[in-house]
């Protein structure tokens, strides 16, 4: 057994892999990559490289695990109440009521829709958020009415009402205001929260718009923060102090399927949240509640049935994390309306993570793992960095309405999707591992609501209801127990001409190869021209012919060894535009240039090689070979290259 003193320093470490690596070897380039957000991963993690002055226990230690929030978002209030009755009722302790925002949701007009959503659920019991706007005053009256119709007390209810106007704007380009409507509104919601809402929070910090449209880890924590420190700024300016002021907000962040990245990024938050509060002259006060969501960015349309494995890591990384509420996103929500099936899945991933895995009984699994602990630093440090340039520049909404924010995300979302196009970020399913055979998608039937029309006309007959100028909370809550609806409640706030932004874009990260893949059918065929023995060809044709799936293409692999002339025959026969050798070097070398001239004279629009470039292919360009396919490559660029000479009617006299 190695004792402590016979343990090679990380200097002796690295100088033995040196060697082991052999001459000509880079260590940095053999065994150091570097992330999105530019931080290099270590190949190893010790003690020794921690860093000195890391904040110590990230996570504040968990009790009673967190809560399954359960997505609702059928259209149908009615519906809605059924799938959300059957999700508590499956194991789910929460939920995500998503209202209609013209990209689906539940339809909440007034009292009576809310009160149908949410018939024969314990509101005591329950916790309640609701989606992320700007427009959660109307919102708020509407609840407060409901619980007093109930006969309950608002603040024995746990709602998160999720009002942020900052996120909002962003993500949907509009405010039903401008910006000083929005502060005014969101300081008269947290204040009547605070003297009548109990453990209810009024507003949220929501990251999830930057995830979406392509931000990273640095991105999304520092523009949180930056926009967190703005509605602080708000809030006690109008007189609330800085515990009564935090303790109205939910963090709410979207998580993929980078593990590492993604338990730490919550990690850090925590840190961060603590140092901005330090700031304000906070001592101390409520945790930071965050919410946490399987983010729709990485969900494929193509063999949906991937997605388990990206909401199962995304749920993982939430509970590691120390998320309080988890949302998981259904398998087959990237298809539409969620099935019976897609829900019970997402509600299982999390219980199987916190009943049999036991991670409900765990506070920060993480902390004193070496590459957590690095990475969490790494991304405390750079977003308190963006957070600072953003402050020096005026604040979030400076940035924000000034297009900075969305320049950057730009250049990130490019980098981000050429690591996807190269195949650098693989995804399981689409771009690496597509299914063998394709069949055509099953759309999932659109959610409707086919009570739309009865309930539009029991609102129509409710008759007149005359509120006035909305200056508050309770004149709101009055109006909605009269039967306001919630567009009339905000008609009556008083608000000043809409303020309008680009929105942001929301990308999906297999978009760029389902679309390749969902060209023109009958999908084309692309011929494996394959030189020498199996053993040979082999590993190079397997690659090939992944690389083409994901493209769309049935592959047609010919048999080993054939003669250029037998070659050209089995393509012809394929039924193939585009050819693709597959061989060893030394096989190449012998049989590649024949074998290019005859598939050329077969037909062959366009004929590429599975290895990268090399000295001496002018010969082979010569005699037809079009270019290469290789691990690292632009595979979108070559695949989307190859689809369109596949498309191009081949010319008769060259068959």
């Amino acid at each position: 057994m190695t004792t402590m003193s016979q343990r090679p320093t990380p200097e002796k470490w690295r100088l033995r892999v040196e060697r082991e690596l052999g001459p000509g070897q880079d260590f940095e380039r053999s065994l150091v990559t570097r992330t999105l957000e530019g931080i290099d991963v270590q190949p190893l993690y010790t003690a020794e490289t921690a860093p000195e002055d890391a904040p110590a226990g990230a996570v504040s230690p968990r009790s009673g695990g967190w809560a399954i929030a359960q997505r609702i978002d059928h259209p149908a209030p009615k519906v809605a109440n059924q799938h959300l009755l059957e999700d508590l009722a499956g194991g789910a302790s929460g939920c995500l009521i998503e209202r209609a925002s013209g990209s689906g949701g539940v339809e909440l007009e007034w009292l009576h829709d809310l009160d149908q959503v949410l018939d024969g659920v314990y509101l005591e019991a329950v916790p309640i958020a609701f989606g992320t706007s700007a427009d959660a005053l109307p919102l708020a009256a509407t609840f407060a009415a409901l619980c007093a119709d109930r006969g309950l007390d608002p603040g024995s209810v746990e709602a998160h009402l999720g009002m942020d106007p900052l996120a909002t704007l962003a993500a949907r380009g509009s405010l039903p205001g401008d910006l000083v409507d929005a502060r005014r509104e969101a300081c008269t919601l947290a204040e009547h929260a605070t003297a009548n809402m109990g453990p209810s929070r009024a507003l949220a910090v929501d990251a999830s718009p930057w995830y979406r449209a392509g931000g990273h880890a640095l991105q999304e924590l520092g523009y949180a923060l930056a926009s967190y420190a703005e509605m602080m700024r708000w809030l006690t300016s109008a007189g609330m102090t800085v515990e009564q002021a935090d303790r109205q907000f939910v963090w709410r962040f979207d998580v993929g399927h980078d593990l590492l990245t993604e338990v730490a990024k919550l990690r850090a938050l925590r840190v961060l949240h603590a140092k901005v509060l330090g700031a304000f002259g906070g001592t101390g006060g409520a945790p930071l509640v965050l919410h946490a969501t399987t983010s729709p960015r990485g969900l494929a349309r193509r063999d949906h049935w991937t997605n388990m494995l990206r909401t199962t890591l995304g749920a993982f990384a939430a509970s590691m994390g120390g998320a309080d509420l988890i949302t998981t996103l259904p398998h087959d929500s990237s298809r539409g309306a969620a099935g019976a099936l897609g829900r019970r899945n997402a509600r299982n991933i999390q219980l199987v993570l916190a009943r049999e895995a036991r991670l409900d009984h765990v506070g920060d699994p993480a902390r004193g793992a070496h590459a957590f602990e690095a990475r969490t630093d790494a991304l405390a440090r750079g977003a308190w960095k963006v957070m600072q340039e953003i402050e020096a520049r005026g604040g979030f909404a400076e940035s924000l309405a000034g297009g900075d924010v969305a320049e950057a995300l730009g250049r990130s979302r490019e980098a981000l999707m050429r690591e996807v196009s190269t195949r650098r970020r693989p995804i399981v399913g689409v771009s690496v591992f597509p299914p063998i055979e394709e069949t055509e998608l099953e759309q999932a039937e659109p959610a409707e609501d086919p009570t739309r029309a009865a309930r539009r006309a029991r609102l129509a007959a409710r008759g007149d209801v005359v509120i006035g100028a909305v200056e508050d909370v309770l004149h709101g809550i009055q109006a909605a127990a009269a039967g306001a609806s919630m567009e009339e409640l905000g008609d009556g706030l008083v608000r000043g001409a809409p303020v309008t932004l680009a929105p942001l874009p929301s990308i999906s990260e297999a978009g760029v190869f389902e679309e390749l893949a969902a060209g023109a059918q009958p999908a084309p065929v692309a011929f494996l021209a394959c030189l020498g023995s199996l053993p040979d060809h082999g590993p190079r044709a397997a690659f090939a012919n992944d690389l083409l799936r994901a493209g769309g293409f049935l592959a047609a692999q010919s048999e080993p060894s054939l003669s250029p002339e037998a070659l050209a025959d089995a393509f012809k026969a394929s039924g193939a535009d585009v050819a693709c050798l597959c061989g060893t070097d030394a096989d190449y070398e012998l049989h590649a240039e024949p074998a290019c001239a005859a598939l050329r004279a077969a037909g062959a629009a366009s004929i590429v090689m599975a290895r990268r470039p090399a000295d001496g292919d002018e010969a082979l360009r010569a005699a037809g070979l079009s270019g290469h396919v290789f691990m690292g490559c632009d595979a979108a660029k070559i695949l989307g290259e190859l689809r369109s000479t596949a498309a191009t009617p081949s010319q008769p006299e060259t068959r």
